[in-house]
């Protein structure tokens, strides 16, 4: 066991709370949306560790059986991994104890062989598939691609943690540039960057001289995973959130999704929108004046009636929930859905945009805008 997993589960980080936020928001409205097409549900967490961390916070594991047992009960099916012995049996006796046991299985083993396994027998399963390694050790973009190319009938959702200190670290620009490196040792870092993120993308954000700071060249290695992962066209929507203990401070992980529906990229959006803000905001005013204050008492959105308008604009007779897709692939994380409704019908009010769905049916009984209402210009 690594002196890095075991100082991991001694506490839960402040700034991890983030990545709890996420897997909460979204897995009760997932598992309960995805039961109704009346398939079994199997659970993954590949990098599960001991289900609750030396403080006595719930670890993933528990997040997961929790969700699914209040929306799944007896219709899913949860295999956890660890690689570690230790965390492997208490985790085991903390499923016993819950009742979960009956659902949920502990495995010890490699994560990789154990997705290689899983991912040659689905059937007609929905795969919830979550990511959460140490490092980017056993976790090859190889081992993802039975989940990537899955028959369209069948749902698969996966949530990946990706580390983005290990990216430099494995990349050496520095020591590139310095003529200190070993080049047997930095092909073989490199060559496990290739491995991970599914091609050679990453060097030219995390090698080329090209001015980028730490976190822009992070972000270009995102969108080019997300866009690996997003290539087989199975999962089209993908966003990112990022997980770090300061606004302005260094990024510890990337927390990124992959689905093949619209509704996911919705729950995604507002999911990781709020659980950023909420811990910034947090972060930011603990023990001032200001500490009674939401996160959304802060948010400007008011650019977004702008936003709103040129994107009306752009595509025209799009109803409002597709418009808002548009909007959020393009500016993800910067807005609610609440806040967009809202932004909608004040370019509506005053009259900067019209609905044809509204002006075209006067048997229509509200004049009220909906989520099918479709959007025009008003030129």
């Amino acid at each position: 066991m690594s002196n890095e997993a075991d100082e991991f589960f001694e506490g839960k980080r402040p700034w991890s709370k983030i990545k709890d936020h996420v897997l909460i928001s979204y897995l009760y409205p997932y598992i309960a949306k995805i039961m109704r097409k009346g398939q079994p549900l199997l659970l993954i967490d590949a990098f599960a560790g001991p289900g609750v961390f030396d403080d006595g916070a719930a670890g993933s594991p528990l997040i997961m059986c929790q969700a699914a047992e209040k929306y799944a009960k007896g219709n899913y099916k949860a295999i956890f991994v660890n690689k570690d012995m230790a965390y492997h049996q208490k985790l085991g006796s903390i499923l016993r104890k819950a009742n979960f046991d009956g659902a949920a299985t502990s495995v010890l083993g490699n994560s990789q062989d154990l997705l290689r396994i899983v991912g040659q027998s689905l059937r007609s399963q929905s795969v919830f598939l979550y990511l959460d390694p140490f490092g980017l050790k056993d976790c090859e973009f190889s081992t993802l691609m039975p989940f990537l190319d899955r028959n369209a009938n069948y749902s698969t959702e996966i949530i990946i943690n990706l580390c983005a200190p290990i990216l430099h670290r494995l990349a050496a620009r520095d020591a590139l540039a310095k003529g200190t490196a070993n080049p047997q040792q930095i092909q073989g870092w490199h060559d496990v960057l290739t491995r991970t993120l599914g091609g050679d993308y990453w060097q030219e954000a995390l090698l080329t001289d090209n001015g980028m700071t730490p976190k822009q060249r992070e972000q270009l290695v995102v969108e080019g995973y997300k866009k690996m992962l997003s290539k087989t066209g199975y999962l089209p929507f993908t966003g990112s959130c990022p997980v770090q203990a300061t606004r302005d401070g260094r990024t510890k992980y990337y927390i990124i999704f992959a689905s093949g529906h619209p509704d996911a990229m919705r729950l995604m959006n507002d999911g990781m929108c709020k659980a950023f803000n909420e811990y910034m905001n947090h972060q930011e005013t603990e023990g001032t004046l200001f500490s009674d204050y939401a996160w959304s008492d802060w948010h400007d959105p008011t650019k977004l009636v702008d936003l709103v308008i040129s994107y009306v604009n752009r595509y025209q007779g799009l109803s409002r929930s597709t418009l808002w897709l548009k909007i959020i692939n393009d500016n993800f994380m910067r807005y609610t859905e609440s806040e967009y409704k809202k932004a909608v019908k004040e370019a509506y009010e005053q009259k900067r945009i019209l609905s044809s769905t509204l002006i075209g049916t006067p048997q229509r009984k509200t004049k009220s805008l909906n989520d099918d209402c479709i959007l025009i210009p008003n030129f």
